[in-house]
């Protein structure tokens, strides 16, 4: 069965049912070909707690990432880390970023409610940890590709242009393999 979270509508129109009964993508729907998580970058992003007033290194994620480490991601609102920060017109009007988040989440509890703790968040301390847990869990941290990406003429990080952030820097490019 086609899930329908990854596709992109064209002409309003919708999926139908052959008369086999099986369901197909009328050629008016495309794939997203770039919706899969199995890859995903790890950073490291200094945001605002507004619960304990301070400013926090945190590793921020892309994306939800495919395999067991999703359970440990968690979706905040982050909020402004100065209130001169301005938004640029491609804010996307949403301040939400994925986080990492300290085990068991269930303790912690997932968005916002993870201000409240001064240790939720995972930040440059736990890296080698972090490192440790992916690898051992069927992660590879794609060394190559991070390193082309950290040493290229192309920033990947820095200041979003989508939302409000602080100079978050790239650590590494991580894949899931089943």
């Amino acid at each position: 069965m086609v899930k329908l979270i990854n596709m992109v509508y064209q002409n309003h129109s919708k999926p139908t049912t052959s008369n086999t009964g099986s369901s197909y993508i009328p050629e008016s729907i495309e794939m997203n070909p770039f919706s899969s998580n199995q890859s995903f970058v790890l950073y490291l992003e200094p945001i605002y707690n507004p619960v304990l007033q301070i400013y926090q290194n945190v590793i921020t994620l892309n994306c939800v990432p495919a395999g067991p480490v999703s359970n440990m991601v968690s979706h905040i609102n982050l909020p402004k880390l100065s209130p001169f920060q301005q938004a640029t017109p491609n804010y996307d009007g949403s301040n939400c970023v994925f986080v990492l988040l300290r085990h068991p989440v269930s303790k912690i509890g997932s968005g916002n409610s993870a201000f409240k703790w001064n240790g939720a968040f995972m930040g440059s301390d736990d890296i080698p940890s972090v490192f440790s847990y992916l690898q051992t869990h069927g992660y590879i941290v794609d060394t190559s590709t991070t390193t082309m990406l950290q040493t290229g003429a192309v920033v990947v990080g820095g200041v979003s242009d989508k939302r409000f952030s602080g100079n978050r820097r790239m650590i590494a490019m991580v894949t899931f393999h089943t």
